[in-house]
């Protein structure tokens, strides 16, 4: 095979690299409109139950664990798949200063995310990890193993997430557990209380499990769109890179071309001096 064959050939496989290349950024901007929705409602569900928290809580205060936990647990949500840059090596640059402040505390990590997996090697003894959502519709599914494991604690626990947020693309270290400390300060809109068909303490635990159970589902889904834009942006200049490389092997097999073209007619010179 000639040459320029062969830039040909290398020119077509970069062609067929870009295709697919673009289709994984089209399917990533999908994604990104269905998750939009989905931080919209969840948005109004949690000003509803901080607002229903808010209220209950100023009635009845007496509910608020009085003590702090004695465990720790830091939840960190990483990515399933790649081609989003940097998304979990920022992640775990963060999360080894953070660990650096709870030495003395019992504490036990969860990672969320195959690819965040193979860079917390070595990071921190007491950790378990579970996968990640790939699309929107996982992202139910994810909560409730973390629920689940949370749930399998035996003491109280506080919970730290450790996440990326939409504005900005910052990381966010925000406190899930224990729930409602500030609520009960706020302003309250009603001036009765409101009337329970169960006790105080049970509504208060139910309260608690929508509260956490959606406050999950909002920042899996918040770090799912962040993980999708640096998706869009990263393919984005992969594929412009793709573009440079192309053009460049274009300008070589035109240049091959024409020196295939010279030597064909300095062969048809040569054999026409010799007749």
């Amino acid at each position: 095979m000639s040459r320029r064959h062969e830039q040909i050939t290398h020119r077509s496989k970069l062609g067929e690299i870009r295709n697919i290349m673009n289709s994984m950024k089209t399917l990533a901007i999908m994604e990104t409109h269905k998750l939009e929705r989905s931080i919209k409602n969840q948005s109004t569900i949690t000003n509803t139950i901080q607002n229903m928290a808010a209220d209950f809580l100023h009635f009845n205060p007496q509910v608020l664990p009085e003590a702090e936990p004695i465990l720790n647990t830091v939840l960190i949500i990483g990515s399933e798949r790649g081609f989003c840059g940097n998304f979990n090596e920022l992640l775990v640059k963060q999360l080894k200063l953070l660990l650096v402040d709870l030495t003395q505390v019992d504490t036990t990590l969860i990672a969320v995310g195959s690819k965040l997996k193979p860079l917390m090697k070595n990071v921190f003894h007491n950790m378990h990890f579970i996968k990640g959502a790939n699309i929107n519709e996982d992202i139910f599914s994810v909560a409730d193993e973390l629920a689940k494991k949370l749930g399998a604690f035996n003491e109280p626990t506080s919970l730290l997430i450790l996440h990326h947020n939409d504005q900005h693309n910052e990381l966010v270290l925000e406190k899930l557990l224990p729930p409602f400390k500030k609520n009960h300060a706020e302003k309250v809109v009603y001036p009765n209380p409101p009337l329970l068909n169960i006790t105080a303490r049970d509504f208060f635990l139910e309260l608690t499990d929508h509260y956490l159970m959606n406050s999950l589902h909002h920042i899996l889904t918040i770090s799912l769109m962040v993980e999708n834009q640096l998706r869009i942006q990263h393919l984005e200049n992969a594929t412009h890179h793709l573009d440079d490389k192309t053009d460049e092997l274009q300008r070589k097999i035109n240049a091959l071309r024409q020196e295939e073209i010279i030597e064909e007619i300095e062969v048809i010179l040569l054999n026409a001096s010799n007749n």
